[in-house]
């Protein structure tokens, strides 16, 4: 007989996504910490202590990374001649240690391995850095948002995991697998004797969405530049300040000399724009060309794209989410590593979202243009970032959430019974961009992820919900402020649509489309290696792990390594002409020329696609993205017999090498 209960479903469940960022722990600001190996030497425990202060990344020796969210992470230990110098990376052929274990008793405690050897107990001094890498570890998110205790009902523990996925019509979640090893043994019958569970894989992620923004192309192409002439506007009393210390590649932190920008103060959750005019190459299977101002955005921004460029400035945008302050100056940690190098030469704005478009926020106008925009270029190079996706479902609504969240006992009148997890270390295996006459601009991407975390509060002895879940209307983008950071900025859900679209290719508008479809692999792939866990699993009174990444999250991938890229479009194509076969026989490739227009000698393939607004406007305050793909050769362009009196449609195949994307939006970071 069926029961009455509530169930899981769809109403109910919630899916957020956000950026992985290392965390760069410098002895004494604000953490000292003492490394114990135990007699057995199979692993190494870090106790932290505190120093007194109080800062967004942690106090009283506790880290504010939610309880068990290091398990699985990889760690380094960097330097200058401090009590751990024999284990800097830099001196030790790059030792990378793995975290098996992180508890909390009072402070926050891990467990390395390998053991560090002869380190019965030894202290952190001056010059001594901890690093714990950016893959597989979310953006912590600390402050007042933060708070670890003993008992799992009063924890509020939380990661940055707070970007709206998109308009998603479907997605799922990789799928957790483990192999099972079975085997037989002679003499003991038919049946098998011994079975014994092995690697653990989290796979085939997927989703598929109406496109409204270009926030998921970053996760595709992998490098992302803004105009700093358009990333928004200096806030009322501003004045840009130089770097005090340069800033290198996969850097997660920005240190300043004070957090004084003129008559501004910067504050967590502000976002911190880096003015570099330096010039990056946007291609790296050739030598890229460069001419005298051709190069993004002075010589190719949209208001002149049809001018071919491969070079960009480096000019980046990143939100600050936590700051702590230095014996000397201030130490900003930002929301996703730093991609180019920075010298003392450039210099650091600071940028604001507003519920309007005060303190020179991006915002979308009532006739839908923006005012302040974002203008920024994504193309591909030699890596793509991770990200992290949240999921967190529940059998119903409880009151109202803050009801929900003050009084959700497990086994209660007001249980909600939810589950929440984290998929880390996701990376995109492959994607797709396409339209028809019949629809929206659609975007769809496969993905996989090295591990898995798991709120186990509730197996705990005072049980409850340690990590405090993002409800995208509820508590994170509730305010017009929040929609912004959170990238669904009240005016732009709006999807692109195919008829404010175009395409040009072999240098003139191809204005027969009936359908596209681009897609791209990233070669990602994913690699177990042999880690040791000598750390014992704990296990409750029915025989369920409470450890948040169960085994030290040694049978989880820990390589997850993207190779060969590949680019490939296919359009629909009503044919007036036999121009297009011409090319298919001549099959020659068609490349850019820096500094010449298309339409003359740079036959560029550009997918542009803008939203309607209800008043002319400039290109850059026009929401928009254009795809730009450059040395393509056509594969296909078959030539049937037409249906009797029907038209004649062709399936054109062609394969870039290069792809480019320009995007205006409220964005200050995808």
């Amino acid at each position: 007989m069926g029961g009455f209960g509530a169930h899981y479903k769809g109403d109910v469940s919630e899916v957020t996504v956000g950026h992985e960022t290392g965390i760069y722990l410098e002895h004494n600001e604000p953490f000292t910490w003492t490394a114990t190996t135990p007699a057995n030497g199979d692993y190494t425990e870090i106790t932290f202590a505190g120093t007194g202060a109080t800062t967004s990344v942690g106090s009283s020796g506790i880290l504010s990374a939610p309880l068990g969210m290091l398990i699985g992470t990889k760690l380094t230990f960097h330097g200058n001649n401090g009590n751990y110098s024999a284990f800097y990376y830099e001196a030790v052929s790059g030792r990378i240690y793995h975290v098996v274990d992180h508890t909390f008793d009072t402070v926050t405690k891990i467990k390395i391995v390998p053991a560090l050897p002869n380190a019965s107990s030894l202290a952190s001094t001056t010059s001594d850095v901890i690093f714990i890498h950016s893959l597989g570890m979310p953006t912590i998110q600390g402050g007042t948002a933060f708070t670890m205790t003993s008992s799992a009902d009063t924890s509020k523990e939380v990661s940055a995991i707070d970007q709206f996925v998109g308009l998603a019509s479907f997605m799922t979640l990789p799928d957790t697998t483990v192999d099972l090893h079975r085997y037989h043994v002679v003499g003991l019958g038919r049946q098998v004797a011994v079975q014994q569970t092995g690697k653990v894989h989290h796979l085939g992620g997927s989703l598929e969405m109406p496109l409204h923004s270009p926030k998921w192309l970053y996760y595709c192409l992998g490098r992302e530049v803004v105009d700093r002439g358009n990333c928004g506007a200096d806030p009322t009393g501003h004045s840009d300040k130089a770097l005090t210390v340069d800033v290198a590649p996969g850097q997660t932190y920005i240190d300043l000399d004070n957090a004084t920008f003129g008559s501004i103060t910067l504050g967590v959750g502000d976002y911190l724009l880096i003015n570099d005019g330096t010039l990056a190459p946007t291609t790296t299977y050739k030598a890229p060309q460069l001419n005298t101002n051709v190069y993004w955005p002075d010589g190719a921004g949209l208001s002149d794209d049809t001018v071919h460029f491969e070079w960009a400035e480096t000019s980046e945008c990143r939100r600050v989410v936590a700051i702590e302050p230095l014996t000397t100056g201030i130490r900003c940690f930002v929301d996703d590593p730093w991609q180019f190098t920075h010298t003392t030469a450039d210099t650091a704005a600071v940028r604001r979202y507003d519920d309007a478009d005060s303190s020179g926020s991006p915002h979308v106008q009532a006739n839908r243009t923006i005012k302040n925009p974002v203008s920024r270029l994504l193309y591909s190079s030699d890596t793509i970032p991770s990200f992290c996706v949240e999921h967190s479902i529940r059998n119903r609504d409880v009151g109202s959430y803050s009801v929900e969240q003050s009084s959700n006992t497990p086994g209660g009148a007001t249980d909600s019974k939810q589950l929440t997890r984290v998929f880390r270390g996701c990376k995109i295996v492959e994607w797709e961009l396409s339209s028809t006459v019949d629809a929206e601009v659609k975007f769809r991407a496969i993905f996989d992820a090295l591990s898995s975390y798991t709120d186990t509060g509730r197996l705990e002895s005072t049980p409850g919900d340690r990590y405090t879940s993002h409800r995208m209307f509820q508590n994170t983008a509730d305010t017009l402020k929040n929609r912004k950071v959170a990238g669904i900025a009240d005016g732009s859900e709006k999807p692109f649509m195919y008829y404010n679209g175009t395409i040009e290719a072999f240098g003139k508008s191809l204005g027969f489309i009936s359908g596209f479809e681009l897609r791209g692999k990233t070669g990602v792939e994913l690699f177990h290696t042999i880690q040791s866990n000598p750390v014992a699993e704990s296990i409750d009174s029915s025989n369920l792990s409470t450890k948040q990444v169960p085994f030290g999250g040694t049978r989880n991938a820990s390589i997850i390594r993207e190779g060969r890229e590949e680019f490939e479009l296919e359009i629909d194509v009503i044919l007036t002409d036999g121009t297009l076969w011409h090319e298919l026989r001549s099959h020659l490739e068609k490349s850019g020329v820096v500094g010449t227009a298309a339409g003359t000698a740079s036959p560029l393939i550009h997918l542009n696609f803008t939203k309607p607004t209800t008043t002319s406007g400039t290109p850059l305050t026009i929401p928009g993205f254009r795809v730009l793909m450059d040395d393509y050769i056509i594969t296909q362009a078959p030539i049937p017999i037409p249906d009797d009196k029907g038209l004649l449609h062709s399936k054109i195949m062609l394969q870039p090498r290069n792809i480019k994307v320009i995007s205006e939006d409220t964005l200050y970071h995808c």
